[in-house]
């Protein structure tokens, strides 16, 4: 039998609250309860106490947070132990003995509504929390959550302690039950978001391959061929370079080819930071990705139907510009949505890797040679670094990037690499001023070395962190080269 008896009554469905709670009385209990069900019992003209003048802390929140606090717990998961009991005297806290509670009806409201507001709100908190707290007590403290119950509990009064581990199981089945629903609703509602699309093919022809993409990611406003598997790829790699890009008022266009970048620029006018970005690479940008961080105009649009390229992509477009660029039918024209995911996953062997883009503001350090005066564009340029596979080695000038090498299994290789493509692609001035960025440390001072017979006039942003810093250190102050550190290193698998 009861021992406390004092019983707390939370409840959305107050079906057969009137009998019961005056059996209660009549049994010399003293009941507390919540908002809604104190102003039930208080119509009913019923003696009862308000939890809130219990714990002395109002409902907050909206009625969010009403139960949740220690003199509530407590009283459910004190056990009659002299220590647990000794504690309650001591915070001036009650036994409670009978939890009343049942959740809000959050099936029957996805029945009514399809308003996501309403929804969540029907997700309880507190109910769940008083039901595993009285569960765990459950030889102490007897739970309720089904008012066909009720008349059970009184009709067994006497003996009705037998049956506390019967509606403890009954409880968690409800309450789990209850959870299913709304993680199948989460689900649902994450499905309901997303749009299932047939693909080209894979990345090869003879692979068949679908996209299952959010609603309203993109729109497809001219080009008559779908979008392939590689398509998306690059698209994927060029909207995070332009779009994650560090804010500024000035033009970004990026072409991406194979999942890295191939021409990247930063200018304030439109079709000269196309022109720009063309230039750092014009033979890999043919059948590139080509994304714009502003309103593309009829201006660059003239420029661009002049090459080929697979996708133009922008958060918007001039109705002249997607006249002029839908003359070209392969062309596929895109107008997207740059809210971007802030994580990112990859299959592998045993199920999905999971991780936080890499977005991290971006900070440099003089180490030696002369300080750097625009910083924007720096901090573009290591961003765009962040796209080349590593390990990785990027070139640019003022404005754009130059050359680039990624993925090759040592950073010497990568170094001579760009280099080579650079004297390639472009006519060099050993006068003219270029910035050089390296997603890791340099291991040794070989690179520096290479560097150095180069005889270009370069500003070099590494990331510290290997054994030989100081060597590498002691070597660039030795030959007046201009060394920066970069805060993070910025490998890409």
């Amino acid at each position: 039998m009861f021992k406390y008896k004092n019983a707390l009554i939370s409840v959305y469905d107050k079906k057969n609250l009137d009998h019961f709670a005056h059996f209660l009385i009549k049994k010399k209990f003293t009941i507390y309860s919540t908002g809604g069900t104190s102003k039930y019992l208080k119509k009913l003209g019923l003696p009862f106490k308000e939890i809130s003048q219990y714990t002395k802390q109002k409902e907050i929140l909206s009625g969010r947070v009403k139960t949740l606090h220690p003199k509530i717990f407590g009283g459910l998961l004190a056990e009659n132990s002299a220590l647990h009991q000794n504690e309650l005297k001591e915070n001036q806290m009650i036994n409670f003995d009978l939890l009343i509670v049942n959740l809000y009806p959050f099936e029957e409201t996805l029945k009514k509504t399809k308003d996501h507001k309403k929804i969540i709100e029907m997700i309880d908190i507190g109910g769940h929390s008083l039901i595993r707290a009285s569960v765990k007590n459950y030889e102490k403290t007897m739970t309720l959550i089904d008012p066909n119950d009720y008349l059970k509990f009184e009709k067994s009064f006497k003996t009705i302690d037998t049956f506390n581990k019967i509606f403890a199981i009954k409880a968690l089945e409800h309450a789990n039950q209850y959870d299913q629903h709304i993680v199948n609703w989460f689900k649902k509602e994450d499905t309901s978001k997303m749009e299932l699309f047939d693909l080209r093919y894979g990345e090869n022809p003879h692979q068949t391959a679908h996209a299952k993409i959010q609603k309203n990611a993109f729109e497809q406003i001219s080009g008559e061929k779908k979008l392939s598997y590689n398509n998306l790829l690059d698209l994927d790699a060029a909207l995070n370079v332009v779009f994650n890009a560090p804010k500024t008022n000035k033009h970004i266009v990026t072409i991406v080819k194979h999942n890295t970048p191939c021409g990247a620029a930063i200018h304030k006018e439109q079709t000269k930071t196309f022109q720009l970005a063309l230039s750092g690479d014009p033979i890999s940008a043919f059948g590139g990705i080509v994304v714009f961080n502003k309103k593309v105009d009829e201006q660059v649009a003239k420029i661009i139907i002049q090459g080929f390229y697979e996708v133009i992509a922008s958060t918007d477009f001039s109705p002249k510009a997607i006249e002029i660029l839908s003359t070209k039918k392969n062309l596929r024209v895109l107008k997207v949505n740059k809210k971007l995911p802030l994580s990112e996953s990859r299959s592998i062997f045993a199920g999905t890797l999971h991780q936080e883009m890499d977005l991290s503001p971006i900070k440099t350090k003089k180490i030696t040679g002369n300080n750097i005066s625009k910083d924007i564009e720096i901090k573009f340029f290591t961003h765009v670094l962040k796209f080349v596979k590593s390990n990785a080695i990027a070139i640019f000038d003022k404005e754009k990037l130059l050359s680039q090498c990624g993925g090759q299994t040592s950073r010497i290789d990568a170094l001579n690499n760009a280099i080579n493509k650079l004297k390639q692609l472009h006519k060099v001035n050993l006068k003219k001023q270029m910035f050089l960025f390296s997603d890791a440390f340099f291991p040794f001072e070989d690179s520096l070395e290479l560097i150095l017979k180069t005889k270009l006039n370069i500003k070099i942003f590494v990331p510290m962190g290997s054994i030989n810093d100081n060597k590498i250190i002691s070597f660039a102050k030795k030959n007046k080269m201009h060394l920066h550190e970069l805060n993070h290193r910025h490998f890409k698998h």
